[in-house]
């Protein structure tokens, strides 16, 4: 059977043993700062490896017990696989070894441990009455059935039952799948004389190799990796579940910091707001008020957020709900991540849960009920549905592909057979083959349906015109580019809508008029034909021609469409015979002149101004004639 890789973090109280344990079992003083030596705790994580009776290696993370130093306690266990709880024998259970249990329990830690630790420093009732303790904390949780070893570090009694324990757990471990996107939580950066910069973390998922493109997100440093190493051997590749140290070429200590991720470019993607299955621990001190703010503990990250509970309620403790966390700074979260909420102002851990939308619109509490469901099968976590969800929750924006599979960490390959499966039964559709935008079907119908709907409406409104202006759908509808012509085109291959250059009209649309449509077409047409350059004035058509307005434009732009009728702009149309002439006289003067004021083209056609300024703009937009200060010069013969 292959090694799996397996990582073994420590909890418990300060004081109470852990680095003297972990130091008796792998022969490393994880404690390397020298105020850690001289204060006799442990402030950072300390790291170690160990290879247990069965040749199963461990890695090993030592955190520090300390209440002020929590924060990097939480830092280092969220990638362990099993935790050794330790609670000492002449002090039992304490503040700091509850909060440790609770912050394993909410990261989802489900294989583990308790070491009775200093077990030679008291006589066998008091090792009952703590045993006993320990009973009552760990009851109803993943440590009810765990072993429970007294062990001294000091005199190795207990050493070899522990180690044996160890081995019968590891066994139990699901090894990581290796084939999501690498991930990287940075816990620590330091500089090796003559390498360069060296970050380490425990690798969540993926695997890296040497020379392999990375970044570190959500900074957006990019940079290669120099060298590998797993458990202080130098590796060509590394994988899930070990603790990794990645030298990185081109980088300085001072640009990273604890709470960046380290993975392949493209493959992650930051968020600022999240929604999370969110249980207030039992031992909270107080209630969680529907709105407040939250250390939010995430990977190795810590970052400030506002916490909304979706339902309105305030949340007492034991209480558990869907909350929307708004975070201050982007990270780098993911479906079914696990989060740790602490109180910034009372220094405790409060809660915490499990991510089920990496990539919410922000939420508004009128809507709980109708996100309900959603959440629950969120909650459930089947690919299909989570796709779904995810998809239907972004609206009009739609998702790309790749903000999918960046967001649930799934391979090409998992993430290609949900998206096929669901394009197939239309519960989401794809709108943009180029860059992979989907949407969810019911949405992509119903806005379809609107267009047809605001296209009928338009025809009633205006039954003498052909149709709607493309960019007066567009722009009323509020859609993309991409969005808006997927749509029309789906209107267009289903028949329900037809498009005639820039118009879109209902496919048995027919312009009605209330008047002799042959009629007042021969005669607006006779009316510009004699009239020629001497426009008739626009606004006294209806009563010449005894006709209403709105039958009069619906024929002009039938004339125009067809070409019988030029349109120089609103009110000003002449024939296309009057327009050659008109262009003749200008060419031929300015093949005589360098240019052509104003007051010479009036002169020629015999216009005011108010009609002049017009059809120079018109001959400039035909290019015949080009602007040369208040003048006109020739562009074309």
């Amino acid at each position: 059977m292959a090694e799996k890789h397996i990582i073994l973090g420590t909890a418990g109280h300060v004081d109470h043993g852990k680095t003297t344990l972990v130091k008796a079992l792998t022969g490393t003083d994880t404690d390397r700062l020298a105020e850690e030596k001289k204060r006799g705790i442990t402030i950072e994580l300390g790291f170690a490896h160990l290879t247990l009776p069965g040749g199963q290696m461990l890695g090993v993370i030592d955190v520090p017990g300390h209440e002020r130093f929590i924060k990097n306690m939480v830092a280092g266990v969220g990638g362990i696989d099993m935790v050794m709880l330790l609670v000492a024998a002449d002090e039992g259970v304490m503040p700091q070894t509850r909060e440790h249990f609770d912050v394993c329990r909410l990261l989802g830690v489900e294989r583990g441990l308790v070491v009775i630790s200093k077990s030679d420093m008291v006589d066998e009732d008091l090792l009952e009455l703590v045993t006993e303790e320990i009973g009552e904390l760990v009851a109803g949780s993943f440590l009810e059935e765990a072993p429970v070893i007294p062990v001294s570090a000091a005199t190795g009694a207990g050493i070899e039952n522990l180690l044996e324990a160890l081995d019968k757990i590891a066994e139990t471990v699901v090894e990581k799948p290796d084939s999501g996107a690498f991930r990287l939580p940075v816990d620590r950066a330091f500089i090796i004389k003559g390498f360069g910069t060296v970050v380490t973390g425990t690798a969540l998922s993926g695997s890296l190799s040497l020379g392999d493109l990375v970044v570190l997100a959500p900074s957006g440093l990019k940079s290669r990796v120099r060298s590998l190493q797993a458990y202080g051997e130098e590796r060509e590749q590394v994988f899930a579940g070990e603790r990794t140290a990645v030298n990185l070429h081109g980088l300085e200590k001072s640009e990273i910091e604890r709470g960046e991720v380290l993975a392949r470019p493209d493959s992650v993607i930051p968020t600022s707001m999240i929604d999370i299955f969110y249980t207030h621990l039992s031992s909270a001190s107080s209630a969680l008020p529907p709105r407040s703010k939250m250390l939010i503990h995430s990977g190795s990250a810590a970052l400030m957020g506002t916490v909304v509970v979706l339902n309105g309620q305030e949340l007492m403790p034991g209480d558990q709900a869907y909350v929307q966390v708004r975070l201050e700074k982007p990270a780098v979260i993911v479906f079914n991540d696990r989060i740790v909420m602490r109180s910034f102002a009372r220094r405790e851990t409060v809660g915490g849960g499990v991510v089920l939308n990496p990539c919410p619109a922000k939420h508004r509490l009128k809507e709980y009920e109708t996100l309900l469901p959603d959440f629950k099968l969120l909650r459930a976590g089947k690919p299909t549905d989570v796709v779904a969800i995810l998809v239907k929750q972004a609206g009009i924006s739609g998702l790309r592909l790749d903000e999918l599979r960046a967001f649930l960490n799934l391979s090409a390959k998992a993430l290609g057979k949900v998206i096929d499966e669901l394009l197939a039964c239309r519960a989401i559709v794809r709108f943009d083959n180029e860059r992979h935008f989907l949407i969810a079907g019911e949405l992509f119908d119903a806005l379809a349906e609107n267009i047809v709907t605001m296209v009928l409406d338009y025809h009633q409104r205006e039954p003498m015109r052909e149709g709607m202006a493309k960019e007066e759908i567009k722009s009323r509808s509020s859609l993309s580019v991409s969005l808006f012509n997927a749509l029309l085109q789906r209107l267009i291959k289903t028949s329900k809508l037809v498009v005639d250059q820039d118009l879109v009209r209902d496919p048995e649309h027919r312009v009605h008029l209330a008047v002799d449509a042959d009629k007042l077409k021969a005669d607006l047409l006779n009316l510009y034909q004699q009239a020629g350059l001497n426009f008739p004035d626009y606004g006294s058509l209806p009563e010449k021609l005894q006709t209403e307005i709105d039958d009069i434009k619906q024929i002009m732009t039938i004339l125009v469409k067809e070409g019988t009728l030029l349109k120089v702009r609103d009110g000003i149309f002449l024939t296309p015979e009057h327009y050659e002439k008109m262009r003749t006289l200008v060419v031929d003067f300015l093949k005589q002149n360098e240019t052509m004021t104003t007051q010479e083209f009036k002169a020629k056609i015999g216009l005011s101004r108010k009609y002049i300024i017009p059809l120079f703009e018109y001959l400039d937009q035909r290019k015949v004639t080009a602007r040369k200060g208040e003048a006109r010069i020739l562009l074309q013969g």
